[in-house]
């Protein structure tokens, strides 16, 4: 008991006297002048040259006034944050000896800053740049970083993001000159959102592996060759993409989206076999051939599948916990194929719709027995608002698979993050 509780205190002692060790030899490595406190301004380049001999700078600094352009030399670590706020005459920044900031960089409201150079940095924890009218130009070396937000700018790509590796949020939108992004980003652990950009913008992400939420929007071409897992939802909505392949996509968390893609004619997902969530196909217009998931075989959740397709196939489909809608138009579409899935069993949930331009057949569970089990009402009804068609249909039991053309709607219903909310309104609009 005596070794124990002077083991405890030797361990204390040594704690606290390596403390006061790094604090002193902290303070012994930092000078005063380079520990600026939690709120220094610089509104002239005489406050910037002030930290000229500082390697580390300590403290908080933001950059603002009548400045027209300005440079933070020598300085190689910031232990605090950089703002750069309402400096209406600024035109250009740099900081090219920075290699680290431990808070954020803030670039904000600067309405003529055409340049931002901060060639060294490589680690951050939060990149914003928001409102900056002018801005052609911005350059880092950045590997590491936790959130990135880039709005309302006028780049028209972002050269200075190339080198990342990994980060937690990057949310790029509302960028109307960008038309291009280009990335060597591996890992993403929360959200990777690009929207509302350049009509024409093209985005490559060819090394990343794993990401938590993927949404795309208004994108005209997007690459991702070594994605492999998504852990939550992945999106692409409204945009002018032709051709979607995630050839190594194996796994969704939750929801998977495609949806409202106008331009979209072909699409390949042959690794995927598990999509944890809600499955969303709907009101992409061009596509005619829905072939890309033979090797689906769970949906976690609804399955709704709508748009002009003349073929859809899903041969291994094997389970699906959530309502299903298959809708087209043609009326040269089987339902068979999904009818006998519902008849075994393998769509779970309380409604089960199939539309073609001739027969549409639903089962929906309309009641529960005194012992507690489910019972189903079915019915079929064949319509035809022109003329009766002869036309003969095949279909296979076997394999889920059917031809047809488009129904435009969609069915709605809960997911994760709130993005079957979002297909809602791009469907609706």
């Amino acid at each position: 008991m005596n070794f124990k509780s002077t083991l405890i205190t030797a361990l204390l002692s040594g704690s606290i006297a390596f403390a006061a060790s790094n604090s002193t030899s902290t303070n012994n490595t930092v000078p005063s002048s380079c520990s600026i406190g939690p709120k220094a301004t610089a509104t002239s380049q005489a406050d910037l040259d002030k930290y000229s001999s500082c390697k580390t700078l300590v403290g908080n600094l933001t950059v603002t006034g009548d400045l027209g352009s300005a440079a933070l030399a020598n300085v190689e670590q910031l232990k605090g944050s950089l703002t750069l706020n309402n400096a209406t005459n600024l035109v250009s920044f740099s900081a090219d000896n920075l290699k680290t900031i431990t808070g954020s960089l803030t670039m904000r409201d600067l309405t003529i800053l055409t340049t931002a150079s901060f060639g060294s940095l490589e680690e951050v924890d939060t990149i914003n740049m928001i409102t900056l009218p002018a801005i052609s130009d911005f350059a880092t070396n950045l590997q590491n970083a936790n959130n990135i937000l880039v709005s309302d700018t006028t780049l028209e790509t972002v050269d200075g993001f190339s080198t990342l590796k990994k980060v937690s949020v990057l949310n790029i939108n509302n960028n109307r000159y960008l038309t291009s992004f280009n990335s060597d980003l591996k890992f993403v652990s929360d959200a990777l959102d690009f929207s509302f950009n350049g009509n024409q913008a093209a985005v490559s992400f060819d090394n990343l592996v794993w990401a938590k939420n993927i949404t795309l929007r208004d994108v005209q071409a997007a690459s991702f060759k070594s994605l492999q897992s998504v852990n939550a939802s992945l999106a692409f909505i409204n945009n002018s993409i032709s051709n979607l392949t995630l050839s190594k996509l194996a796994t969704v968390g939750q929801t998977f989206s495609i949806s409202s893609n106008e331009d979209l004619t072909s699409l390949h997902c042959s690794n995927l076999t598990t999509i944890g969530g809600g499955f969303v196909v709907a009101n992409n217009t061009k596509l005619r051939v829905i072939d890309g998931f033979k090797n689906v075989a769970t949906v976690g959740g609804a399955v709704v599948i709508t748009g002009n397709f003349t073929e859809l196939d899903l041969p291994k489909l094997k389970s699906v916990r959530g309502d299903a809608t298959f809708e087209t138009t043609s009326g040269n579409f089987s339902c068979s194929p999904f009818k006998n899935l519902q008849k075994k069993g393998a769509i779970q949930g309380d409604s089960f719709v199939c539309k073609n331009g001739a027969k549409s057949s639903s089962s929906v569970v309309s009641s529960v027995t005194s012992s507690g089990k489910k019972s189903s009402t079915i019915s079929t009804t064949s319509t035809s608002s022109s003329s009766k068609s002869t036309s003969s249909t095949k279909s296979s039991s076997s394999s889920s698979k059917s031809k047809g053309a488009a129904a435009q709607n969609i069915v709605a219903f809960n997911s994760f993050f709130g993005i079957f909310s979002t297909i809602i309104a791009a469907v609706l609009l």
